[in-house]
């Protein structure tokens, strides 16, 4: 489903003052975490890991949109904020609850005409949608896209090493935890839609699997032990 849209002008200052807020809404959403300091470090639960997906997000959905012919401001826009009330809300309600958080925002901030605004709103809304993405606008599958993409290849194994030692596992569990991250890469080339996406993410698939290969022979010694 493609969109010709309108174009509006979103000047370089004004989505630095936008990544701004942002970021201190986020912190400001993790300070009263009942889990306290505990929380700070763990991967999906500080505001510098949800800011730092945000901007990769940004930075992958904006490649997406470039080659794909996408309305690029929609897009960067929309990955900025898509995670807002990420830690404030229920994960069930978090991406209509961040919408209508980003809409109120950007209204009383800036002069963005109803329909920009709209179109955001709607994009950060379906951004959890996991049904068939060619039923929905490029804008929404960028982000979506992007999103799934940020948490596999390099990346995504980082992650997830990073939670074994906050779970207390074994250096043994490594290999398992790189095949968590190549079985989700994998199953996300089966719901991308675009080349472009499909591109980015089949490179890191590649990368996390080349990894999982490194360890497995560099520590055959924990192979042997995860069969005792």
């Amino acid at each position: 489903m493609s969109v010709k849209f309108e174009q509006i002008e979103v000047s370089s200052h004004d989505f630095e003052q936008m990544k701004e807020f942002v970021y201190k809404q986020l912190i400001s959403s993790t300070e009263h975490d009942a889990d306290g300091n505990r929380m700070r470090w763990y991967p999906w639960h500080s505001a510098d890991y949800r800011f730092i997906h945000t901007l990769n997000v940004v930075s992958i959905s904006t490649k997406i949109a470039q080659k794909e012919g996408a309305n690029i401001d929609r897009v960067r826009i929309s990955a900025l904020f898509h995670d807002i009330a990420k830690f404030s809300s229920p994960q069930k309600t978090h991406a209509q609850d961040g919408a209508d958080l980003a809409r109120d925002y950007l209204q009383n901030n800036f002069d963005y005409p109803d329909f920009f605004l709209d179109d955001i709103h709607k994009i950060i809304s379906n951004h959890i949608y996991e049904g068939d993405l060619s039923t929905l606008s490029l804008e929404e599958r960028c982000l979506i896209e992007a999103d799934m993409i940020d948490k596999i290849g390099a990346n995504g194994s980082a992650l997830l090493i990073l939670r074994m030692g906050y779970d207390s596992r074994p250096s043994s569990h490594t290999s398992d935890t790189l095949q968590k991250v190549i079985t989700r890469g994998k199953d996300t080339l089966s719901k991308i839609t675009s080349d472009t996406a499909y591109s980015i993410a089949y490179q890191r698939v590649q990368r996390a699997t080349w990894l999982k290969e490194w360890i497995d022979e560099e520590t055959p010694g924990a192979f042997e032990l995860s069969n005792k």
